[in-house]
């Protein structure tokens, strides 16, 4: 029977509690990510506040882990793998910033890292993202046809924004974001429009945006026949979270994130209805 696991973004922990002058510690970040039932963390490596992995360890307890990086070359991908090791982390997820001009030159860079996350014994997943190798929407297709063993970390919100896809249906895209979301090993949990990467799921203004990515994540549930989907909560601080004129963040994202993990498993359950 194949299992759901929301997870939350260790980065998406930076600045909060919301519009308070003193910040949760490393500590009090995990164990409320614990106390909200969430299966595990990710931790990604280029966050501003990214903890060393001998300091992040000892708190984990029963939680799960997850490293997220940006990778330029094997060194990168060697560096996640240590982390990863001494977290016993389950999967490292890579934002590939290598931009090969021909698939076959990407497909040979990832799937040199597919194979050396697999000696490490560790599973990979490829993530959709801005300004990386998963750019382009008919390219990372592309890249699938040539890699059969790729599995892919699904962030919509990178190609909403990224590629200023149309509010409307579309015939192409939702044949691209069909593949994708076919090959998708988990989804990461943020809602984008056209011109912002990352917006509340709570304010009204954006309930089509809502409706859009609640309907392409419950297809990515649907087609996903693993044993355990993980579900990442990534609601970023600065400058992915919208600020006012004062400065500070609109929204709470602690809150935001509670509502995205509900979503989740509420679709988890009604996949097949």
């Amino acid at each position: 029977m194949t299992t759901l696991s929301v997870f939350q973004s260790l980065w998406a922990m930076e600045d909060l509690p919301w519009r308070s002058p003193v910040p949760w510690t490393l500590p009090e970040r995990v164990e409320r990510i614990a106390a909200a039932g969430f299966a595990g963390l990710a931790v990604d490596l280029g966050a501003r506040e990214a903890p060393a992995a001998t300091d992040l360890a000892p708190l984990l307890g029963h939680l799960r882990s997850a490293v997220f990086c940006f990778l330029k070359n094997d060194a990168d991908l060697d560096a996640a793998l240590r982390y990863a090791d001494t977290i016993g982390a389950e999967l490292v997820v890579g934002c590939g910033q290598v931009f090969p001009g021909e698939v076959s030159a990407a497909a040979g860079v990832v799937g040199g890292w597919l194979e050396r996350a697999g000696n490490a014994g560790v599973a990979f997943q490829l993530e959709t993202h801005r300004y990386t190798v998963t750019n382009d929407l008919g390219f990372t297709v592309a890249l699938l046809e040539a890699l059969p063993g790729l599995t892919l970390a699904a962030d919509l919100s990178h190609y909403v924004v990224g590629n200023e896809l149309p509010d409307s249906p579309d015939d192409r895209v939702d044949a691209l974001l069909g593949r994708v979301l076919e090959r998708a090993g988990s989804l990461q949990g943020r809602i984008a429009t056209r011109g912002q990467v990352q917006v509340s799921p709570a304010f009204g203004q954006h309930r089509a945006a809502a409706d859009r990515f609640r309907a392409w994540w419950a297809a990515g549930m649907r087609a996903f026949a693993g044993d355990d989907l993980m579900f990442c909560c990534e609601l970023g601080t600065v400058p992915y979270a919208i600020t006012g004129p004062d400065g500070e963040q609109i929204s709470d994202r602690w809150a935001d994130a509670l509502l995205l993990k509900s979503w989740a498993e509420e679709l988890f359950e009604r996949r097949h209805q």
